[in-house]
């Protein structure tokens, strides 16, 4: 009888610990890359790791796959951004596009016009450029005022 009682006490102990997660959410997804999941509230999307804590709210209208660099491209308002593993914004939601990761380098566009960040969210050439390509040996050539011009990119 007593083994009796202490049985139904613990498991009513463990009951009162447990959290249902997916209450909080309309769907989740599958936990992947580094123990974190998406999940969707009202059509917006954010994350949890393994344990439910949410990483990211659901504010997002898509966060896409992270990559090898654990970083993934969000957006928000239309507008792209970036955000790592753990939740943290590197780059805010500005930006028209942003291309992929070219070694550290990616092309960004604001406003129709072109620059350069690193995958620190460093702008390392600001949006003044009518076109920007960083080319597959690293050159980096721009067009400024209809004048190409080959840039010198300092990380």
């Amino acid at each position: 009888m007593k083994k009796m009682i202490f049985l139904l006490l613990t498991l009513f102990t463990l009951q009162s610990f447990a959290q249902e997660i997916s209450k909080e959410y309309d769907r989740i997804g599958k936990f992947g890359r580094g123990g974190v999941a998406l999940v969707w509230k009202n059509k917006l999307v954010g994350m949890i790791n393994t344990s439910g804590k949410e990483l990211v709210k659901p504010e997002y209208e898509k966060i896409g796959s992270f990559g090898g660099d654990n970083l993934a491209f969000t957006t928000m308002g239309g507008k792209i951004g970036i955000i790592n593993l753990q939740g943290k914004v590197i780059v805010q939601n500005e930006y028209e596009s942003i291309s992929q990761f070219n070694g550290s380098l990616a092309v960004t566009k604001k406003d129709g016009l072109y620059g350069i960040i690193n995958k620190k969210g460093k702008v390392l050439v600001k949006n003044e450029y009518q076109k920007l390509k960083v080319g597959k040996y690293g050159d980096v050539r721009a067009v400024k005022d209809g004048q190409e011009v080959l840039l010198d990119i300092k990380d």
